[in-house]
């Protein structure tokens, strides 16, 4: 009965992200003249897109966190503290950290910023079939990889079919996946490795952004070469000698 309860809500949990994000991407269809039934039509095929997205992603997370021999679970980005906040002033605090924000930025700049920070994980620390009985900190960050990972493989796909919305719903989506605060993802992978989350950063960021302007293999190879240099500079640095 629990299984199925946590399954549930892990699934109603996925809905609301996608909901969400659907929101923060289609309030404004960019149209010279608002039209309902034209805006319904874009918030659709934008609802489809950022489906594909989060279900790619939440794909890369699962079979990582599987290899792993453990399970995780998705959830809205601090929507437990938001829930079990009793007063009212104490909701006011945590709507800054919570996607209540990012729909507020949404409805006040006319859908011109896109905050997608929404989406966050539980994983349980225990492991099975494996070595070691407890997950740690460097495991959960390449669970956060493979998420971002699977995301990218998806953007590529994106670029090769030309596919302008695709590439923007994406780009976004990555880039605040990487933010290293609260429960986010980037938090995630910020406490396995510091050094692990320069490479990421620098691998992600500069694909993400030469996706926009060149070919997926050389966004590749230059996002590749540039996050092996500076993350291991960044290691020599300020990790090695500090030892």
């Amino acid at each position: 009965m629990k299984k199925r309860l946590s399954g549930s809500s892990e699934s109603i949990a996925i809905i609301k992200i996608i909901l969400i994000l659907t929101l923060i991407f289609g309030f404004n269809d960019n149209a010279e003249k608002f039209i309902f039934s034209n805006w319904i039509v874009n918030l659709f095929l934008i609802f489809c897109v950022v489906a594909l997205v989060v279900l790619i992603y939440i794909l890369g997370l699962k079979l990582a966190a599987k290899y792993q021999g453990t399970k995780l679970e998705i959830k809205i980005w601090n929507s437990h503290k938001f829930k079990d906040a009793l007063t009212f002033g104490k909701k006011a605090l945590l709507v800054y950290s919570t996607p209540i924000l990012n729909v507020l930025v949404t409805i006040l700049s006319n859908g011109k910023i896109f905050l997608a920070s929404v989406m966050s994980f539980d994983t349980d620390m225990n492991v099975v079939g494996k070595r070691y009985q407890y997950l740690n900190f460097f495991s959960i960050s390449m669970i956060v990889f493979f998420g971002l990972l699977f995301s990218l493989i998806l953007m590529w796909i994106f670029k090769l079919f030309e596919f302008d919305l695709g590439l923007k719903i994406s780009f976004w989506f990555i880039l605040f996946s990487l933010l290293p605060i609260s429960e986010l993802p980037g938090a995630k992978l910020l406490a396995g490795s510091v050094t692990f989350y320069v490479f990421n950063l620098i691998f992600f960021v500069v694909n993400i952004f030469l996706l926009q302007l060149t070919s997926s293999l050389a966004a590749l190879f230059v996002s590749l070469m540039f996050s092996i240099v500076l993350a291991t500079l960044y290691f020599v640095f300020f990790q090695y000698n500090r030892a």
